[in-house]
């Protein structure tokens, strides 16, 4: 289930920016990619502090347990499963309200099944990336985009 094989050490990576150069319709990066050299715990989770091995900064990682990235997953998956289902629910009660025309009874609730469809859309999307990703390890970093340090997935 999901991208990832868990095994006693992380299969993510931190890096560190090196240099980034800008050209005209985008931008490159160029990083530094390090091991995260944290074991599994058995149940739980467990932090430690590590030094860039490029600039020495100090870098706190967690690492959770198989069975508790398991549960994360899962989590992730239901959550998924929620958004299908209200994308599925909404899009089906518009259809059986057929073409309203405005200022009928049933507009508002019209524009109600809509944002439930778009909203279960984007759960479901998201839900997904995540479910896909999830590795069982948080650190330092931006959640989008590139910055000084971040977790390679």
């Amino acid at each position: 289930m999901g991208k990832r094989q868990l095994g006693q050490y992380p299969q993510s990576r931190y890096t560190h920016l090196l240099s980034s150069e800008r050209n005209s319709n985008y931008t490159q990066h160029r990083p530094a990619t390090f091991e995260i050299p944290v074991e599994r715990p058995p149940k739980g989770c467990q932090s430690c502090t590590l030094a860039c091995e490029t600039c020495r900064t100090s870098l706190t990682y967690t690492v959770f347990s198989i069975p508790a990235t398991r549960a994360r997953r899962w989590a992730w998956l239901l959550t998924t499963l929620a958004g299908i289902a209200s994308m599925l629910v909404s899009v089906l009660a518009i259809h059986h309200l057929g073409g309203e025309h405005p200022g009928e009874p049933g507009e508002g609730v019209s524009g109600l099944l809509t944002l439930g469809s778009v909203g279960g859309f984007i759960v479901a999307a998201i839900g997904l990336s995540f479910w896909w990703y999830e590795d069982g390890v948080r650190g330092p970093g931006r959640l989008m985009g590139i910055g000084g340090h971040t977790i390679k997935r």
